[in-house]
């Protein structure tokens, strides 16, 4: 009986942002105390549901007698580059960080970002059930750990539950607690935002991971997300399969997007 915000595609929503970056968060609702209060059970849960994280996008350049629809986004990359790293501002110990979300270019690993005007630290998720369990353990730097945890709102789970962040193993620091819709609200805010064919799409763009989590490499990804409850979905797409000032199509689930990467930096997205 899974419940799947869409905030760790990806982009902890994705994010960038975040989103979450994101296979998204996936997390349970309790099993016995859903049996104890039938009643009261969010029918949506017990549906089977699908994973947040879609394939990579496969652009499919534009045949030249192809008319290009009309623009309904004009992206500036520069603007929009990394800002899944800073959803929310928090003390981590001794220190005033930005958190945020990053992922390797295939999407298969998840970090925390940890951020200052000077450097970012990367802390990997791993397996995300495990937010749902006993947490996930971030080490912000040397003397800094904090468990991030999700406690899951049976009533309202996309936006009513809570993640959780507690100083641990010998950390001195304050804890807090986010809303995963106040999450969710924090990816859209750093996302670019645009309606194509009447659905609202998020964009998030940022350096790929280094496979050994070291560091980020010279190659840069695009994560389109839909947010839509339950059925939210998001769609990786590498940066180095789009041709400077050429035209392709991707198809989102069915909804097909023209998009074209120009020089002077932007991606125009036509419907």
């Amino acid at each position: 009986m899974k419940i799947i915000p869409a905030i760790l595609a990806a982009a902890c929503l994705s994010s960038a942002a975040a989103a979450q970056s994101l296979e998204a968060l996936r997390f349970s609702a309790d099993a016995a105390l859903t049996e104890a209060l039938p009643l009261a059970r969010n029918p949506a849960l017990a549906r089977p549901q699908e994973p947040v994280l879609q394939k990579p996008l496969n652009p499919r350049p534009m045949g030249p007698f192809e008319a290009p629809g009309p623009v309904v986004g004009k992206a500036v990359l520069s603007s929009l580059m990394s800002a899944n790293r800073h959803f929310t501002t928090r003390q981590f110990g001794a220190r005033t960080l930005d958190l945020g979300i990053a992922s390797d270019a295939a999407f298969s690993n998840k970090y925390f970002t940890f951020s200052d005007a000077k450097a970012t630290a990367l802390a990997p998720l791993g397996d995300l059930n495990r937010l749902r369990g006993a947490g996930v353990n971030a080490r912000v730097d040397a003397n800094t750990v904090y468990n991030f945890k999700i406690i899951v709102n049976i009533f309202s789970p996309v936006r009513g539950s809570t993640l959780k962040m507690t100083p641990t193993q010998g950390t001195s620091g304050p804890a807090s607690d986010m809303k995963t819709g106040a999450l969710l609200d924090a990816t859209r805010a750093k996302s670019f935002v645009f309606k194509a064919k009447g659905q609202e799409l998020w964009l998030s763009y940022d350096a790929d991971v280094l496979p050994d989590g070291s560091g980020f490499a010279a190659t840069r990804s695009f994560l389109f997300t839909k947010e839509d409850g339950l059925s939210s979905k998001a769609w990786p797409l590498a940066e180095s399969k789009l041709p400077l000032d050429s035209s392709a199509t991707v198809d989102l689930g069915g909804l097909k997007l023209g998009l074209t990467r120009t020089a002077a930096g932007e991606l125009i997205i036509r419907e």
